[in-house]
This record gives structure tokens, sequence and C-alpha cells, in this order.
């Protein structure tokens, strides 16, 4: 589990403390605070969540290049030739190099979230937009409705 799931989780619940406490109290600012607290701690939960999964196909992509290098190793104990064993080491360092791509790119986009957790809570709420408009049935015309 990433170190952002798990500050996600934590954020989100104290942002829920915060909030109740501002009921509690009567304290917008407090309520507010804890609300921003909530939708940063959710954001920081899904991009641990991106980043595991960035780290499982990462790991995927790496054995199964291990895999393909093992089985190209094999066939070349068995007589196959040495075109066999330059594809398999190929494959193997095509694995390493797609997994060090993807684990740098889960880094910076971390990195990102990190410094800049307004702008990523707007792009995150625009993509939900328009995922929801896409997705969304379209609308009968005022004549065609059912005005019960």
């Amino acid at each position: 589990m990433d170190e952002d799931r798990v500050g996600g989780i934590a954020d989100k619940a104290a942002g829920t403390v915060k909030s109740a406490a501002g009921n509690v109290t009567g304290d917008a600012k407090l309520q507010a605070e804890g609300t921003a607290d909530k939708v940063a701690g959710t954001v920081r939960n899904a991009v641990g969540g991106a980043k595991d999964a960035v780290r499982d196909v990462a790991s995927d992509v790496s054995d199964k290049a291990s895999e393909l290098g093992q089985r190209a190793s094999r066939a070349l104990d068995e007589g196959t030739g040495p075109l066999l064993d330059q594809v398999g080491r190929k494959a193997s360092e095509y694995g390493r190099e797609a997994r060090d791509v993807v684990a740098a790119g889960a880094e910076s986009a971390s990195n990102v979230v990190r410094g800049y957790p307004m702008a990523t809570i707007g792009i995150v709420a625009v993509l939900a937009f328009l995922v929801g408009r896409v997705t969304a049935p379209e609308p009968k015309a005022w004549y065609q409705r059912d005005w019960v």
C-alpha cells in the first residue's frame, strides 16, 4: 500500500473530525476546512491507488519479460541458437526499462499532486464533470416530458 493511500485516509479522517467539530461549534470556517481536508484526503488516496496500480502493471510487465527471458534461455540450452538468446536478453531489458519509466511517471505525478493540491482537486473535479456529462443520458425535449 502506497504512503499516499495511508496519508489520504488519515487526511480524510482528520477532515471528517474537523468538519464535525465545526458543525458542533457553529464555526463555518472550521467546517469548510474540514470539508477541504476530506476532499484532499480523497484525492490523495486516489493518487496512491493509481500509483499502486501502476506499480502492479510495471511489476507484471517485468515478470512477463523475465519469463520470456527464461524461456529463451531454456530454448538456447536446448540448442536453438544465439539469436534466441539475444531476443530473450532484449525482452528482459525492455521489461526493466518499461518498469522504470512507469515508476518514474508515477513518482512525477505524485510530486505534482503534492506540489499543487488545489489544482489537482480542480482537475479531478473537471474530469468528473466531463465524465458525468459524457455518460449521462440525453434529456428529453420539453414537449416530450411527462408533466405529471
